[in-house]
């Protein structure tokens, strides 16, 4: 370990805690941290933030999708159980205004920009500034302009697991305006592996976010309707899959739980229930051609695009408003039996 990470974590770190994970996709050495407690082991990593691995006592398989080497997080898996931003989701045209000024981005998505783009914080090493047997802080500081937006930034990302929880809080500082929004993109699978068939999503959200075929906003909230009802739970894994934003608030709120989900096909399997402070859920369970893995993303975040949409809650940050911190828990119940 570092000696700089010893400076920062204090006498609770464990032997063989932190250990080497390949080389990231952006160069240089990422890391991999295991928090644990008597129920859960959680593994992140230094490149993204990235939530490698959830396994709850008595279970071999991880309930999120994740790799063996920081390697395979290049290509189309760049997002897969990373924090993604400076702003998550789709910006339409690759551009906003932010504080009275236009910005323009390179898009990386069509004509939009998705993610922040490749310079986004999910493709980046993050630095340990915090750790303890059950908690990491990874941290990461942008200059002026680097990666396209204004400010000179520090994001933190607090992991810590209590129990079957495990709670994240990403925090966002900023020494002029910007955009910040932040959301975790882990990718969720109660089987562990295989395809989402059996996976039933509920969400508590009244409204839903239209898109068209490019996948931004195009319109601002509609009523819940067939599909997109998730009041009750919908079954996951079917064509044409979700890629949609669910409004919960038009602003941001003590942590509430918004969303469950579980296996319909067997009740005695583990089941997941999400809370979040947050405005909107994305939920995006395709399966493309290209991505190797089943899982559905629950993107715990502001609306998508919402700089370019009168009445959308904002993700202006200004320095002025101190640290922005977005929180979300995920909360595992075990199989009854304890699992095999």
């Amino acid at each position: 370990m570092p000696r700089a990470w010893h400076r920062a974590t204090g006498s609770q770190v464990q032997q063989g805690q932190i250990t080497e994970f390949g080389l990231a996709p952006c160069g240089g050495q990422a890391h991999r941290v295991v928090l644990r407690t008597d129920q859960m082991e959680v593994g992140i990593l230094t490149l993204g933030a990235i939530l490698n691995s959830v396994h709850l006592a008595g279970l071999s398989q991880s309930l999120v999708v994740g790799f063996d080497r920081a390697e395979a997080y290049g290509g189309q898996n760049i997002y897969c159980g990373a924090v993604v931003g400076p702003v998550a989701g789709r910006l339409r045209g690759a551009e906003a205004m932010i504080a009275d000024q236009l910005w323009r981005f390179v898009p990386n998505d069509g004509g939009q920009l998705l993610h922040s783009g490749p310079e986004g914080v999910h493709q980046r090493l993050w630095q340990i500034t915090d750790l303890g047997a059950a908690h990491v802080t990874l941290s990461l500081e942008l200059a002026h302009c680097e990666g396209g937006f204004p400010g000179k930034r520090r994001f933190d990302a607090c992991y810590s697991v209590s129990g079957t929880t495990l709670a994240l809080d990403l925090t966002s500082r900023t020494d002029r305006p910007t955009l910040a929004n932040l959301a975790p993109h882990a990718y969720w699978n109660l089987r562990g592996r295989g395809p989402l068939a059996g996976h039933r999503l509920r969400v508590a959200a009244d409204h839903v976010l239209p898109v068209g075929p490019e996948l931004y906003p195009i319109a601002g909230p509609e009523p819940v309707i067939g599909r997109l009802d998730l009041r009750q739970g919908q079954p996951l894994g079917q064509p044409p899959g979700y890629d949609q934003c669910f409004c919960l608030s038009q602003t941001r709120q003590p942590m509430r739980a918004v969303a469950w989900l579980d296996l319909s096909d067997q009740p005695n399997a583990p089941s997941l229930s999400l809370s979040t402070t947050e405005s909107g859920l994305q939920v995006h369970d395709g399966t493309t051609d290209t991505r190797p893995f089943y899982g559905v993303a629950l993107e715990s975040q502001g609306w998508p695009d919402a700089p370019n949409h009168n009445g959308f809650p904002s993700i202006l940050l200004r320095p002025e408003d101190g640290p922005l911190t977005q929180s979300t828990n995920w909360t595992l119940n075990p199989m009854p039996d304890g699992g095999n």
